[in-house]
């Protein structure tokens, strides 16, 4: 089968948050800066500061994977609802096929 999207579904071969992606692009590049600059902070700070960093890290990583998931979902109904309205608007087409009879 050429296309096995709905294979890959089933099986749970689908997982768009397992790409990789490439350390050399523009992408990767901002994500080596953040990492310095990450470290270089918790070097600065004492124990207390460090425990307040951690935190919210921790809740900035939640509320990232919140909104991530949210957007993926709107993301998905909205093709959805596109591709559908490629099918069928609910209205008849006033072009018709060549074949079809007027």
């Amino acid at each position: 089968m050429a296309n096995r999207i709905l294979s890959d579904f089933f099986y749970g071969n689908l997982a768009p948050s397992e790409k990789q992606f490439d350390r050399n692009s523009e992408f990767g590049k901002v994500i080596d800066e953040l990492a310095k600059e990450e470290a270089n902070l918790r070097a600065m700070l004492d124990a207390d500061a460090l425990a307040a960093l951690e935190r919210l890290v921790h809740l900035q990583g939640n509320l990232h994977s919140m909104t991530a998931e949210g957007y993926y979902i709107d993301g998905f109904r909205t093709g959805f609802q596109l591709a559908t309205a490629v099918f069928y608007d609910g209205e008849k087409n006033f072009l018709r096929a060549v074949s079809e009879e007027p």
